[in-house]
């Protein structure tokens, strides 16, 4: 028999109920060696002491930062798509902010996430 052990911290008190609660979930990182950043990393894999609750009746909008052209982030692509999938959360919107240490580029990548999030008002 598995048990889970559940620390008492901020995600276990504040992120997860209110994630349990939430239609739309956001999922914010950069691209740190073709993968997620171990804050989010840490957190997902939370959710594991909470599939039941966490299956299901949710959208999920990606928004993901880096350097590098769009073929830096395929591996972080397939990633989401497989949480989301997992998940059975509808995908609601990706943003993937490509060559965002430059000024110009990520401007237009603030307006697509911006534009997007008016999607949810």
């Amino acid at each position: 028999m598995e048990v889970a052990v559940r620390p008492d911290d901020v995600v276990e008190n504040e992120v997860l109920p209110k994630l349990i609660e939430a239609d739309l979930v956001v999922l914010v990182t950069s691209l740190y060696y073709y993968g997620i950043n171990a804050a989010l990393k840490a957190v997902i894999d939370r959710f594991y002491a909470y599939n039941h609750e966490l299956h299901g009746g949710k959208q999920a909008v990606t928004l993901i930062s880096g350097y590098g052209d769009d073929s830096a982030f395929a591996s972080m692509k397939l990633y989401f798509k497989q949480l989301l999938d997992y998940m059975r959360w509808q995908p609601a919107g990706m943003v993937l902010a490509s060559d965002s240490w430059n000024g110009r580029q990520l401007a237009k990548h603030v307006q697509e996430a911006a534009e997007l999030g008016h999607q949810f008002k």
